[in-house]
């Protein structure tokens, strides 16, 4: 039986934690110093090169959502800027056609005010001209007067001067007929 014994005893060596990695050709302390390299190099690495690795990044990360953010906050205030721009522009056209109805009213009035002063000025002128030719009428007139009483006391005096027959007498009132014509 001792066989028996040591054919367990064996197999169970075999079949131990040794023996599936012996299977698979490994060592326990070799393993054992590769596990502690690995978790060496992972500390090295996760100190000096993760952390700041991804310390970088979040900074990125917070540099890139504070663009974004910043971006949002232009594209709101372009889109204000717009509609206070479009506001603006509406009203200014608003006071540019009060302006132009305003001066074209202006100018109606204007013009006819002008034409007003044009039209009272005329008829002043027409008025005056008028008056000039009653003057210059009633200056002619007197004139004439003046002049048909000299020509009459002329020919009468020539008449009681000169005895004049009725023939002489027509003759005389003829020339003086043409002489005040």
């Amino acid at each position: 039986m001792a066989s028996n014994s040591e054919t367990t005893t064996e197999v169970q060596e075999a079949t131990g934690p040794a023996a599936v990695l012996g299977a698979f050709g490994l060592r326990g302390d070799l393993f054992a110093a590769q596990l502690v390299n690995f978790l060496l190099v992972l500390l090295v690495l996760w100190r000096f090169a993760y952390k700041p690795i991804m310390k970088m990044l979040e900074e990125r990360e917070a540099k890139i959502s504070k663009s974004v953010v910043d971006a949002e906050k232009i594209e709101h205030r372009v889109r204000e800027f717009e509609v206070e721009r479009d506001a603006l522009l509406l009203a200014a056209r608003k006071e540019a056609q009060e302006i132009v109805v305003t001066a074209v009213s202006q100018s109606e009035e204007r013009k006819a005010e002008m034409l007003d002063a044009a039209k009272r000025e005329v008829e002043r002128v027409i008025s005056q001209g008028k008056h000039q030719l009653e003057l210059d009428k009633e200056a002619i007139l007197k004139e004439a007067r003046k002049d048909m009483v000299d020509i009459a006391m002329k020919a009468a005096a020539r008449i009681l001067h000169t005895g004049i027959d009725e023939a002489k007498s027509q003759s005389l009132a003829e020339e003086v007929v043409r002489k005040m014509t």
